[in-house]
C-alpha cells in the first residue's frame, strides 16, 4: 500500500498539503521483544521530512530491554497503564501523561510489572533511529534480560513470572 493510499485526508495550512493518517491503517512492526508490538505512526513511509514517532504496547509482565540512542535524544510518553523506566541504574514508576527525555547515550528501558498492558509513544526527532541494547553490571539486579547479573535485592527486583 503506497502513501497516499494510506492518507485519509488532507487540509491545507498556510497553501502547505498537510495529511491526515488512521492510526489503524499504519503497518506493525515484527516484535521488538517478546510481549511489546510496534507500530510507526509516522515516519519517512507517511512523508515525515525529519520525526519518526512509533507507538509501542507492552504487555503485562513484558519489557522493553535497556538500550541507548547513540546520536539522538528519544521522548518517551505514557499514554495508558504503567510501566517502571528503567534509566541507568535507577528504577523509576511513571504512568498515564508522564515523559521521560533520554539523552544521547543514556540509558534507558521499561518493564511492565502490572496487570493491564502499557502504551507508549516513542517521538525521535529523526529518521535515523539507531538503537543499542545494552547492559549495564550491577543496574536493576535481578531482570532476566540483564545477561550475567544475578541475585535479588528485594521482592521488586525478582524475575518477571515468579510469584507477587
Amino acid at each position: 500500500m503506497g502513501l497516499f493510499q494510506r492518507v485519509i485526508g488532507t487540509a491545507i495550512a498556510k497553501g502547505t498539503a498537510v495529511p491526515i493518517f488512521k492510526k489503524q491503517e499504519l503497518s506493525k512492526r515484527a516484535e521488538a521483544a517478546a510481549g511489546a508490538e510496534s507500530s510507526i505512526l509516522l515516519g519517512v513511509d507517511q512523508g515525515s521530512q525529519s520525526l519518526h514517532i512509533e507507538e509501542v504496547r507492552v504487555a503485562p509482565n513484558a519489557r522493553i530491554p535497556r538500550r541507548i540512542n547513540p546520536h539522538t535524544e528519544v521522548a518517551i510518553i505514557v499514554q495508558e497503564g504503567k510501566v517502571d523506566a528503567i534509566l541507568g541504574r535507577e528504577r523509576i514508576p511513571i504512568g498515564p501523561g508522564d515523559i521521560v527525555l533520554a539523552p544521547a547515550g543514556s540509558a534507558h528501558g521499561f518493564l511492565n510489572r502490572h496487570e493491564e498492558p502499557a502504551r507508549l509513544l516513542f517521538v525521535f526527532p529523526t529518521h535515523q533511529v539507531e538503537q543499542v541494547e545494552v547492559s549495564i553490571p550491577g543496574a536493576t539486579l535481578g531482570f532476566p534480560s540483564e545477561k550475567g547479573l544475578s541475585g535479588y535485592q528485594s521482592p521488586e527486583d525478582r524475575p518477571l513470572g515468579e510469584g507477587r
